[in-house]
């Protein structure tokens, strides 16, 4: 991706291009921001411009040599580290982003908005904790020892560099006495689970969401939909470029009406209903399962909103979500809210500690049905 094809952001995008064309691009680099502001895709579009042979009025020419292998992410002076899992012919401790790489570029050039759930979903690793390890590190400071080969900068991109942990200081050195023309890009998701000493080293780049008009404008370029239907993914997306491509592929599970059935079994203790719907959840990753629970504590989340409010005008909720609002009312009030909330939370925690699934969602569905039933009413589908 280019810099002119990122949609929206356009300070920013004017900034890099200055900062570039200028020659006061720094050499240490923090791109932050939350999920779905297309930070690597910003990323790839920095180093595209850097690497360009023939820049035209502070833009990539999309036409030479370098900018060619920029699109297929194979230019050998752009180097890649990222969070992985096992290779099967290697030990963990052993295995490195350069074993993964073909998968990555596929996975980035096919999802560009994507994250570290679905890269890990991409290599069938959803039920794998994934990290950046000790050879990684070593890796990186090795590649940027060595001169280009054909590029203007060395340069290298880390995603999900949170995930470094405290390996980063392996990296301090590097960043702070970098060899000639080198770049450093660290990309996270929340600059403060870095470590303070790369941090202050970095210059930290803050990237914002889309507008909801940047995203409507996108959806309208990428995929058929009704006005109204591009109108509310952009509310509901709130910014968030993944979640709006998400919604308009229709290619993600209907996390609305699933919350619900699981309402629905859990208010009123059927057996056979909380085990038919634990049969149809209980198989997915690992991760998978976390993304839901997130997804649910984000719903109560705007729920408490819509109690507050008394009005569900101003969530961030599809219409259905807000109709299950609705629905729930009758019997959730705030204290339950929260009590849900605090298991919903500890069961995140549980599942990031390889406790059985299906041993999980069944204490915590009884737990539900305790809450829920703490005063009697029905339960209105």
């Amino acid at each position: 991706m280019y810099l002119n094809d990122f949609p929206g952001h356009q300070q920013l995008k004017l900034y890099l291009k200055k900062i570039v064309h200028e020659e006061r691009v720094p050499h240490a680099m923090l791109i932050s921001g939350k999920e779905g502001h297309g930070k690597l895709a910003l990323a790839l579009g920095l180093a595209a411009l850097l690497q360009c042979e023939t820049p035209q009025e502070m833009s990539a020419c999309q036409t030479c040599k370098s900018c060619l292998k920029m699109q297929k992410l194979i230019h050998p002076d752009v180097h890649f580290a990222f969070p992985v899992i096992k290779h099967e012919k290697f030990k963990r401790e052993e295995t490195i982003s350069t074993h993964f790489l073909e998968p990555f570029r596929s996975f980035v050039l096919s999802q560009p908005w994507g994250n570290i759930q679905d890269w890990l979903s991409f290599i069938d690793g959803s039920d794998k904790r994934a990290n950046i390890n000790v050879a990684e590190c070593n890796a990186i400071i090795k590649n940027l020892g060595l001169k280009s080969f054909e590029g203007k900068y060395k340069i290298q991109i880390i995603w999900e560099s949170e995930m470094l942990g405290k390996e980063a200081n392996r990296l301090l050195k590097l960043i702070e006495e970098p060899s000639p023309d080198t770049i450093i890009i660290l990309i996270c998701n929340n600059a403060n689970l870095l470590l303070n000493t790369i941090r202050s080293r970095c210059q930290i780049i803050n990237v914002p969401p889309f507008s909801d008009n940047d995203l409507e404008s996108y959806l309208t370029e990428n995929f058929d939909l009704p006005s109204e239907g591009r109108s509310e993914i952009c509310f509901v997306a709130n910014g968030n470029i993944r979640k709006a491509t998400e919604l308009a592929s229709n290619m993600h599970i209907n996390d609305s009406e699933r919350l619900l059935n699981w309402m629905r079994a859990a208010y009123t203790g059927d057996p056979e209903s909380i085990l038919s719907w634990l049969e149809s959840i209980a198989n997915e990753g690992r991760q998978d399962l976390e993304n839901f629970f997130n997804y649910v504590l984000h719903f109560f989340r705007e729920y408490n909103l819509a109690l507050t409010e008394r009005s569900t005008d101003n969530l961030r909720l599809s219409n259905d979500e807000k109709s299950s609002i609705l629905k729930m009312q009758k019997i959730i009030d705030r204290s339950k809210t929260e009590a849900l909330q605090k298991r919903i939370s500890e069961s995140v925690i549980g599942i990031r500690r390889n406790l059985s699934i299906r041993i999980l969602l069944m204490q915590l569905t009884l737990d539900m049905h305790k809450i829920l039933r703490s005063e009697a009413h029905d339960f209105v589908t």
